[in-house]
């Protein structure tokens, strides 16, 4: 039976592996992502692909953490949704401009086509190291009371058998 949360998640984002039915029935493939996406791309320029390898890893490293929570679905489905649509129409778009013509972007914006091709994936690892953040403040807040308990517990001269 398939729970309210798990329902949710399904109709925001698509299903959710789950485990084998009674029968024994393998679980549904997942559905294909979207294009992939490489720090290789030989449509970048080279101070482009570290930057492109950061966001992937980051993306990996959010997925990766929210892959069996249905509880952050919001964040999965925003992952998602960077990696398999904004990040390929980014990259395509840069593409798209003839080299010939790429100095037209330095006229209007008085900055380069690849300087701006790097601000929107700075931008975009900027909002993927904030999500990440938020993912871990639980594990941040919980590791800090266990300090504070140890502290309370072991650390307090009062035990009288020291």
């Amino acid at each position: 039976m398939t729970g309210f949360l798990d329902r949710l998640a399904e109709w925001l984002s698509g299903p959710i592996e789950s485990s084998p039915t009674v029968t024994g029935a393998p679980p549904s493939p997942a559905p294909p992502a979207g294009p992939v996406i490489s720090a290789d791309d030989p449509r970048l320029p080279e101070t482009s692909r570290p930057l492109v390898a950061r966001l992937l890893a980051l993306i990996a490293e959010i997925e990766a953490r929210t892959r069996d929570d249905t509880l952050m679905i919001s964040a999965a489905t925003e992952v998602r949704q960077m990696r398999d649509d904004h990040l390929p129409r980014l990259i395509e778009s840069y593409a798209e401009i003839p080299p010939s013509h790429r100095a037209e972007i330095f006229r209007q914006t008085g900055r380069s086509a690849s300087y701006n091709l790097n601000q929107g994936f700075e931008r975009m690892i900027a909002r993927l190291e904030a999500l990440s953040r938020s993912l871990a403040q639980e594990d941040l807040d919980s590791f800090a009371d266990n300090l504070r308990f140890i502290e309370n517990r072991y650390g307090k001269g009062d035990d009288p058998l020291r």
